[in-house]
């Protein structure tokens, strides 16, 4: 059991950074672009000059994200090879080219550790792993093929790093993979000065958080919000929010970031110690 010696104390405050057109020119696709993240990242990127393209598997969502940055978009299931390629190929024909990719897509099924059933296991790596994988790659052949540089940011977790045994080691396994797929990615891509890298959120402020609160609920003798607000940074003592996590992967995109290459960034406020 972990305890915590240091004294109560207030959160630390959210300081937004300043919006500046670092993106001025260049046409991002954002997938997984109406959750908690991948929305805010999306809207981000729009106010820092870019021109995106958003793609998620709710087309009422999508459509309605869309009217509201001004955008287009994109059905997708990243389970489908097909529409993996539909998605990006919409991208191409609506922005011209892409510069960048931001891949938000996941899925954090819960089940027990030791009955995992196999199917629950592929759904989550067809998704998590092999999607992001046929995406990052056909994005990159477009690049390639474009004879530009490029950059792709993955979502991963902390999960990948630190493992989440209880009811998502099928997730926990899949960040990990994504992590080490990222490492990979630049490798092969490195030549092609497409550049690679993941972030590993933790404690985020999102719908996808608050599923997980709702889950230990049921197993443990806690309310749902009282798990939730649990659910923080030790050192920041609150969430990290959305928008932290997108300005992360929008730096990500940057030409300022070019020499952080294959990395898994973690954006958990200072609780993954590597």
């Amino acid at each position: 059991m972990a305890f915590d010696l240091s004294p109560p104390r207030s959160s630390l405050p959210i300081r937004e950074a300043a919006v500046t057109p670092v993106h001025a020119g260049r046409n991002v696709l954002v997938l997984g672009a109406t959750g908690g993240i991948g929305s805010t990242t999306a809207e981000l990127l729009i106010r820092q000059g870019a021109r995106i393209h958003i793609a998620d598997r709710n087309a009422q969502k999508v459509a309605d994200l869309s009217e509201k940055l001004g955008c287009k978009g994109s059905v997708i299931d990243a389970a489908d090879t097909d529409s993996i390629r539909q998605a990006v190929d919409g991208a191409i024909a609506d922005l011209g080219r892409i510069d960048g990719m931001v891949n938000c897509i996941a899925i954090a099924d819960h089940f027990p550790a030791l009955d995992t059933p196999r199917d629950q296991w592929r759904r989550t790596f067809d998704i998590n792993v092999f999607g992001a994988y046929e995406a990052a790659c056909m994005v990159a052949a477009h690049m390639k093929a474009e004879g530009r540089p490029g950059a792709i940011v993955q979502i991963a977790s902390e999960a990948g790093k630190k493992g989440h045994s209880e009811t998502l080691l099928a997730y926990s396994a899949s960040k990990a993979a994504v992590i080490s797929l990222t490492r990979m990615l630049s490798e092969a891509l490195a030549a092609d000065d497409i550049n690679v890298n993941c972030v590993c959120p933790g404690s985020v402020a999102t719908p996808m958080l608050r599923d997980v609160a709702r889950h230990f609920a049921t197993i443990i003798d806690q309310g749902e919000d009282e798990i939730f607000e649990a659910m923080t940074s030790r050192q920041l003592r609150r969430h990290v929010q959305p928008l932290e996590v997108a300005g992360v992967m929008s730096f990500l995109l940057t030409e300022a970031a070019m020499t952080i290459r294959g990395q898994a960034i973690n954006v958990d406020g200072g609780d993954t110690p590597y």
